[in-house]
């Protein structure tokens, strides 16, 4: 049963003027908030895409953007959303994981663990109800260091989690357009967003310049000398070269991807929970004193060997969905990986951009890429090495024959950081076959240069 409402009244409240006619339209989506109990269990079903707002309620933004500025951007995109798409939206997050903010009074963030469990909290309890996709429309950076655990701590649970890669696509957006120098807050691009999304909160006479290369995470610091990036304004980039033309450009193309993002969520098949693998219970304790060979202490808790177990489950789902942004968040920022010829592709977006590329593929388009893992062994709390098998099964010739699978051995090493194991490194053999693979990457990084 389908329950159609019309826009509340807070969301138009949120709106800019120009945008106003925006408002009239009849949505396809709907709002919990404006449902009853009765109605809610009508529209939570295991089918529906369920969209939280991710936008800090209170964050600074210079000296020319209110506090606010997230949430307006988030409302904004919510409700272009719930125009053009038949989603569920669910209550904001105002509060989640902004550290590089705090010194600026007014801003506000959880600690990385706490923003991770609201998140899961948050979908979990909606889940019980049928749910089992969530998009997050993530208006920050930093977020994405609680979201990416987040989702592979949901997808254990059988819920598939997906949130706005908002670095990547506004880099993409703006490349052409983008004059300053550098920076990535209340600078030219998010002060141009704003003056197209809501004139009326941006003001220009205030904007100001204030770029200082930062060679780390970016962590703003009011306290001339003290550790991290010195900005008296709050401003990283240059607002002044800002316009609503720009701002335009840059919105439109960020409301296009977050459409494809729910479209393509929509089409996914959430993991099985009974698919992720879990590790054997450890061997009882010996009251005996270890011997000097024994004597090594376990740097590895079962609980890390069945995440890190996990990793070939989501690999091969990913896989199997073209979900080339998901696979790629399974490497860290700067992981790689080499190919047996010795081609490398550096970086999560150079994979992420090639994989999108394969998948667009004839040869590639119905592929499976299994992989098994074998022995899990951490070197260290925060290092592991795993080796394990490759499977590649379901590629196509170029006239679209179906050809033999492929296989091979994989090493893999993982490390711990902030947002939790991810892949550093991958390296594979492949099997001597009778028909090679068809090739697609010819120079490292790029596919079909």
């Amino acid at each position: 049963m389908r329950v159609l409402l019309p826009v509340s009244t807070l969301a138009i409240m949120f709106l800019a003027p120009n945008h106003f006619m925006l408002a009239q339209q009849l949505p396809r989506g709907l709002r919990l908030a404006d449902l009853t109990w009765l109605q809610a269990a009508d529209v939570l079903s295991p089918d529906t895409v369920v969209v939280i707002p991710l936008g800090a309620g209170s964050k600074e933004h210079g000296p020319h953007l209110k506090l606010g500025n997230d949430a307006i951007v988030s409302e904004y995109l919510t409700q272009r959303l719930t125009v053009a798409s038949d989603v569920v939206v669910a209550p904001s997050l105002p509060y989640h994981y902004f550290p590089a903010f705090v010194e600026y009074p007014g801003s506000t963030s959880l600690t990385l663990d706490t923003a991770r469990a609201l998140t899961v909290d948050a979908v979990v309890g909606l889940s019980r109800f049928g749910p089992r996709r969530f998009y997050v429309i993530n208006t920050g950076v930093s977020t994405t260091r609680a979201l990416e655990p987040a989702a592979r701590q949901l997808a254990a649970q059988g819920i598939l989690l997906t949130f706005t890669d908002l670095a990547g696509r506004l880099e993409r957006a703006s490349a052409a357009i983008r004059k300053e120098e550098g920076g990535t807050h209340a600078d030219e691009v998010e002060t141009s967003m704003m003056l197209y999304i809501d004139p009326a909160s941006v003001e220009m006479r205030r904007a100001v310049k204030e770029y200082n290369p930062s060679p780390g995470p970016l962590q703003l610091t009011r306290r001339r000398g003290a550790p991290g990036t010195f900005s008296e304004s709050g401003v990283w980039g240059d607002p002044t070269l800002a316009t609503r033309e720009k701002g335009k450009i840059i919105v439109e193309a960020l409301v296009s991807g977050i459409l494809e993002d729910v479209e393509a969520l929509r089409r996914a098949t959430p993991p099985s929970p009974s698919a992720v693998t879990t590790a054997p219970p450890p061997p009882p304790q010996s009251t005996m004193a270890p011997s000097r060979a024994t004597a090594r202490p376990q740097s590895c808790t079962a609980g890390d060997e069945r995440t890190i177990r996990g990793f070939a489950d989501a690999f091969t789902f990913h896989w199997s969905n073209g979900d080339a942004q998901s696979l790629s968040r399974l490497w860290s920022i700067d992981g790689d990986m080499v190919h047996p010829d010795g081609l490398t592709e550096r970086g999560r977006e150079t994979i992420r951009a090639n994989r999108a590329a394969l998948f667009m593929r004839q040869e590639y388009r119905s592929s499976k890429h299994p992989l098994t893992f074998g022995n899990v062994r951490c070197i260290n709390p925060d290092t592991a090495v795993v080796d394990g098998k490759w499977e590649l099964r379901g590629v196509l010739d170029s006239s679209g024959k179906a050809l033999p699978p492929y296989d091979g051995l994989l090493t893999l090493v993982m490390a711990r950081g902030a947002t939790g194991w991810a892949i550093e490194a991958y390296r594979y053999t492949q099997k001597p076959a009778a028909t090679p693979m068809p090739t697609w990457l010819q120079r490292p990084g790029y596919p079909g240069r």
